[in-house]
């Protein structure tokens, strides 16, 4: 039987192509914890099964009981596709995920069936069939906030509390959890594009975990708060891995900042704020494709923040989002990007889903999804 650490280390096409970690990135890890005596396959297919005819980019906004498809290019969403749990978790406590392949998206929520004690589970959502599949329970209470799929596609690592969850694709088996500590609930995670190492946001800083060891590193103090607003965006890694972006709140006044750590060291970099604007509490941020610009959701101004990296120190004028009935600007909770020139999106507190043109500064029409939303994944196709 497959150790359940395995999940967390096992050797795949990825791992082995992986760049090394800097020296001294790779001292802000912990030892190793010890390794499996037997491993899966590498290279084998994470899900049975076609892929579905592509028709261009699609995203996924996760809300308490469904998530919706939205279709980047035409900006328009499709059924939700119901969520297979009980009663109803808190508002923003559930996040979404979808694999590199576009076949599956996963959501981490909490289920309470009558009369029974909450449970957080991983729901598997197959793409081709639009169709959620039966919950895994996972260990662990409290907060659900964040997911991500490894870059092979073959593991889920889902937010419990204040650990984290591995899951295998392809067997549904759960690994051993690791847990960071009391009082270190996860807030949001974010996995290097370029290395096995996942950044965790917690109320004290960042996590470095190496996954391939599941060892959690030394905490890095970016001396930021996390958001009032759940959001599984809270950070966010730069495409060549080198730069680590966290945003929350922060002194003198508290008012909303978004801070640089170079990867390599651990080092944290001056602060960039809004504070000239209004007072503000940045609920998420994305880059854009290119890598020029950072964006910022501003839950209480509800407001895109832009930084350029050109002028870091200097953010833009901040992008209103439009008021009027019915545009569901009412605390934006998330913003992503999407692929090539599809855009920005960001999800509102109305049920809605803005794009938003970061060349021109400019929103469109307001695409209507499921109540409650509050995460959104652009990585997903049909």
């Amino acid at each position: 039987m497959e150790s359940p650490l395995c999940i967390w280390t096992r050797p795949t096409a990825w791992s082995r192509r992986r760049r090394a970690l800097p020296a001294a990135g790779a001292a802000l890890l912990a030892v190793g914890l010890v390794g499996c005596s037997v491993v899966a396959t590498p290279g084998s297919p994470s899900v049975p099964g076609a892929r579905p005819a592509s028709a261009g980019p699609v995203g996924y906004v996760a809300c308490p009981t469904a998530v919706t498809p939205v279709e980047l290019g035409t900006r328009t969403s499709e059924a939700p596709i119901p969520l297979p749990v009980d009663g109803t978790p808190p508002l923003g406590d559930f996040a979404v995920a979808t694999s590199p392949d576009g076949r599956w998206a996963f959501v981490v929520t909490r289920s309470t069936p009558p009369g029974q004690a909450p449970t957080n589970v991983l729901v598997p959502i197959d793409l081709a069939t639009q169709r959620a599949q039966t919950p895994i329970v996972l260990p662990g209470q409290g907060a659900t906030r964040a997911v991500v799929v490894m870059h092979d596609g073959r593991t889920v690592l889902a937010a419990s509390g204040t650990t984290i969850v591995p899951v295998d694709v392809a067997t549904r088996a759960v690994g051993q959890p690791l847990d960071l500590g009391q009082g270190r609930t996860v807030a949001g995670m974010a996995l290097s594009p370029v290395s096995p190492i996942l950044y965790v946001l917690v109320p004290d800083g960042v996590v470095p975990v190496d996954t391939d060891t599941a060892t959690a590193g030394a905490p890095i103090a970016t001396g930021l708060t996390v958001s009032s607003v759940s959001s599984p965006h809270g950070l966010v890694v730069s495409a060549d891995g080198a730069t680590l972006y966290v945003a929350g709140q922060g002194p003198p006044d508290f008012g909303g900042q978004v801070v640089p750590v170079t990867v390599a060291t651990g080092a944290v970099g001056p602060s960039t704020g809004f504070d000239r604007f209004g007072i503000s509490d940045p609920a998420a941020l994305a880059l854009t494709p290119d890598g020029t610009e950072l964006l910022v959701a501003d839950s209480a101004d509800n407001w895109i923040d832009v930084i350029s990296m050109a002028t870091f120190a200097d953010p833009l004028n901040p992008a209103h989002l439009p008021g009027g009935a019915g545009s569901g600007t009412d605390h934006p909770t998330d913003i992503v990007t999407g692929p090539g020139t599809t855009g920005a999106f960001v999800v509102t507190g109305l049920g809605t889903v803005l794009p938003y043109d970061p060349v021109l500064q400019r929103f469109g029409r307001a695409i209507r999804v499921c109540s409650g939303a509050s995460s959104m994944t652009t990585g997903g196709s049909q």
